[in-house]
């Protein structure tokens, strides 16, 4: 080769990153830097996969449409009616359909997605029927399929028992969807998923591992809720509040059918509530390792012990910040301890209001921004990736002391920690620090009190539920549009909706 021949265009790397690119099929893929491996994603395999869930939609709308029928409350099932009857002809279409094969994982997160926000918009007219505004019904169901629990409602003692039933199932459907594909669908099959419990997806495509993991997991979730509903039944005044605090408990919801939430039950039940909610905020695969493994692998291979451990000692922070504010009385500590793990598991469940106090609104700001384990019901940046966040603080300590050539690795239960979980982790925390911060600036330029305004943002980011009193029927419009939009965000861990909103994601570049 002379010596003034140009190098081959593979050798030039900076040339190469925005010339070369990959072989795929003509139109679906970006052509400028690493987008050149991208796929986009295919708006009628989206919509095949949407018509092959709307079985899902049915199992959402079927059962209150049901109590509502025998209820006799006709107003709510004619307003689930036009749901059920498109979930119903989209059923049949995907059952006359041949099945969906090769989906692309952008596709199976744009579908998880746009089938939060139909399902939150299908019960809306019911809703309505109860005597709500239209927007104040859409935060509502928002809040229902995400399993927060922040509402805007007035009058709940009036309702019938087909509304709190609807509420209710709306959250016990969405802290099971949630469980299952913020594993399968948000992460992942690979090396992520099975860190969240050694368990890992099985099965020819996305769509058919998703399946068969589902199908686990809805074992495990049902057990829970069928003892949850023995149990409260037999607490709390009657069956039927036992029925639906149960099914709120269980997905961390955290609505009741009593504006005091749960301060008007007993102690003895505050306790069971809660403890029922914790059984959730850690991973749902515990449960599935403790029958195949026995305990002390399914703690070894799982988040739950994490999950106790920090619990406890929040608690404990909680009950001397506690004696710290208001000396050395017993009178309101658990209620405060029992708020505290509530905003832990992110249920929102309150047995008194929330206290005061700066250091208090701190630790409780803190339990919520964190959250529960991954792979569980609740809400949150999630524990897991905290605790990985400061080992990540840790092996940047030891590097200052380790000499050049020393190996380090971040690891997590004595295996090496994949690259591809730290850039999640990173995402996810810098897309919620930003959404919050945005929605924060919102509710400040709207006059709102800086430091509640924070705590009903990070309540909806996290799909809590508490509330400082900012939320309420009483609240801005365009207020109310942000916290949809927080929850919708927070449920979905971000970016499976910033997905399916990015013209990125649809555009075929040539």
């Amino acid at each position: 080769m002379p010596w003034n021949a140009p190098k081959p265009q593979a050798l030039n790397p900076v040339f190469a990153s925005r010339r070369v690119r990959t072989i795929e099929a003509p139109g679906q893929v970006n052509t400028r830097g690493q987008a050149s491996v991208a796929w986009t994603a295919r708006a009628s395999v989206v919509g095949r996969i949407l018509l092959g869930h709307c079985a899902v939609l049915l199992a959402v709308l079927g059962p209150p449409f049901a109590v509502s029928l025998v209820e006799g409350t006709h107003m709510v099932a004619a307003g689930l009616a036009p749901g059920l009857a498109l979930s119903a002809a989209g059923a049949f279409l995907a059952w006359r359909s041949p099945p969906v094969d090769d989906v692309r994982h952008i596709e199976a997160v744009s579908a998880l997605a746009a089938m939060f926000i139909i399902v939150s918009l299908l019960p809306v007219p019911a809703f309505v029927a109860l005597g709500m505004q239209p927007l104040d019904a859409v935060f509502e169901s928002v809040s229902g399929i995400t399993s927060t629990g922040l509402t805007v409602a007035q009058g709940v003692m009036d309702w019938p028992f087909a509304g709190h039933f609807l509420r209710a199932w709306l959250q016990w459907s969405g802290g099971f969807a949630i469980a299952v594909a913020g594993v399968a669908l948000l992460l992942g099959p690979g090396p992520t998923a099975r860190q969240m419990g050694e368990v890992g997806i099985e099965g020819r495509n996305l769509l058919s591992s998703t399946r068969a993991q589902a199908r686990q997991l809805l074992a495990v979730y049902c057990v829970i809720t069928v003892v949850s509903i023995a149990v409260l039944s037999f607490l709390l005044p009657n069956a039927w509040e036992g029925l639906v605090v149960a099914l709120t408990a269980v997905s961390t919801g955290g609505f009741t059918p009593r504006p005091d939430s749960l301060a008007s039950y007993s102690q003895l039940s505050q306790i069971v509530v809660i403890l029922i909610c914790l059984s959730t905020t850690m991973s749902l695969f515990f449960y599935v390792l403790l029958r195949n493994e026995g305990l002390q692998k399914a703690l070894a291979k799982s988040n739950a012990g994490s999950v106790l451990v920090s619990v406890l000692s929040g608690a404990v922070f909680v009950t001397a910040a506690k004696f710290a504010v208001d000396g050395w009385r017993t009178d309101d500590v658990l209620p405060s301890t029992l708020n505290f793990v509530s905003g832990f598991t992110t249920a929102g469940f309150s047995v008194q209001h929330v206290d005061d106090a700066d250091v208090l609104v701190a630790l409780l700001l803190m339990a919520m921004l964190i959250g529960g384990g991954i792979g569980s019901t609740s809400g949150g940046i999630k524990l897991d990736r905290a605790a990985t966040l400061m080992r990540m603080v840790g092996l940047s300590l030891l590097r200052l002391r380790a000499p050049r050539r020393a190996v380090t690795h971040l690891t997590e239960r004595g295996k090496a920690v994949q690259a591809d979980v730290i850039i999640l982790i990173g995402a996810i925390i810098a897309l919620y620090c930003a959404t919050a911060f945005v929605a924060w600036t919102v509710f400040l330029a709207s006059g709102m009190a800086p430091l509640a305004s924070l705590f009903d943002v990070v309540s909806a980011l996290s799909t809590v539920g508490l509330s400082t009193g900012v939320t309420g029927p009483d609240m801005a419009g365009h207020l109310k549009v942000v916290l949809v939009v927080a929850m919708l965000a927070g449920r979905l861990e971000f970016l499976a909706l910033l997905a399916l909103i990015l013209p990125a994601t649809w555009n075929k570049r040539t």
